[in-house]
């Protein structure tokens, strides 16, 4: 192994000691798919790996790791929803209705899931990933602004959601 290799090597081991809980997290939160979120982790750190000599290290690992993942994951949710269009055109019967959980947690996280996944993204980087509006900023490839109205529209919509406000009401 060469030596630029080596020192690739020696980075993405500190890299996946220090860092593959939180990317995993970031995965699943999206996914929310345990083996999904397994095989996002791992692409990220593969794709950390291939661009670890090209690595800025102005920019800070974590939020480089972490864009690299909810990229990653984006894209799986991408490949599913056509993977899911096209079975859902070759099937001739109706597709069933996901189970009616009537748990506070799964009323939110189901909410959480309905947003669009730009809007559904940033409430996982703010409040689950407790990422800074600047650090998401940064994870996002957008500017300020635009995640401070992105976090605004997710909780406008969050707000007007009708199963968060029966489930308010019921509490």
């Amino acid at each position: 192994m060469d030596e630029k290799r080596e020192q690739a090597m020696a980075m993405l081991e500190r890299w996946v000691t220090a860092y593959q809980p939180v990317v995993f997290r970031a995965a699943y939160l999206i996914l929310r798919d345990t083996q999904a979120a397994e095989d996002v982790a791992q692409d990220t750190f593969i794709r950390a790996y291939n661009a670890a000599l090209r690595y800025d290290p102005g920019e800070g690992v974590r939020s480089w790791l972490y864009r690299i993942a909810v990229n990653t994951s984006l894209n799986e949710l991408r490949r599913r929803k056509r993977e899911r269009a096209a079975v859902e055109r070759m099937e001739t019967g109706v597709v069933a209705d996901p189970s009616d959980r009537s748990d506070t947690s799964s009323v939110v996280g189901d909410a959480i899931d309905r947003l669009p996944d730009r809007l559904r993204v940033a409430v996982i980087c703010r409040y689950f990933l407790d990422l800074s509006e600047a650090e998401m900023a940064q994870v996002l490839k957008v500017r300020p602004g635009t995640v401070k109205s992105r976090l605004h529209e997710a909780r406008r919509s969050l707000a007007g959601d009708a199963s968060l406000v029966a489930a308010g009401e019921t509490a």
